[in-house]
């Protein structure tokens, strides 16, 4: 046998070693969330975190956007009102108006707010099984 290069028996070992690390991984991945559709693991130690949003209620959800919405709109907006604004979650969490909003699987949703010239607001939220009618991934 040629003993300048690798034999069976270490071959089979770095072969085993690799399944091992491989399936450490996919566990890992898998407890995080980030593959397969799992809802326990590391969400689950969230949830202490998060506000239970009941059972999919999601225009609970959109009204909270559409409160933090006008509240925003009325403080920096108050004079022009000739114009129509879209005002994403994202700007009404980083200026203190709305808290992060999460589904029921306690995945945080995104999404956005039109405020109307004539003063009515629309909110439309995107969450891991919900979409509200009308939703443009361009105005998050």
């Amino acid at each position: 046998m040629n003993k300048h290069g690798w034999g069976l028996r270490i071959e089979l070992a770095f072969l085993l070693l690799f399944l091992i690390c491989l399936l450490i991984s996919t566990i890992g991945l898998h407890r995080m969330g980030l593959v397969g559709n799992n809802s326990d693991g590391v969400e689950e130690d969230l949830s202490v975190y998060t506000r239970d949003t009941g059972n999919n209620n999601y225009s609970a959800l959109e009204d909270r956007v559409s409160t933090a919405a006008r509240k925003y709109y009325s403080d920096r907006y108050s004079g022009y009102n000739n114009d129509s604004i879209i005002i994403s979650i994202d700007t009404l969490k980083y200026n203190g108006y709305l808290s992060p909003i999460y589904d029921s699987r306690n995945k945080e949703c995104k999404g956005y707010a039109k405020v109307l010239s004539s003063g009515s607001v629309i909110s439309y939220i995107k969450c891991s099984t919900y979409r509200t009618a009308g939703y443009s991934e361009e105005y998050e």
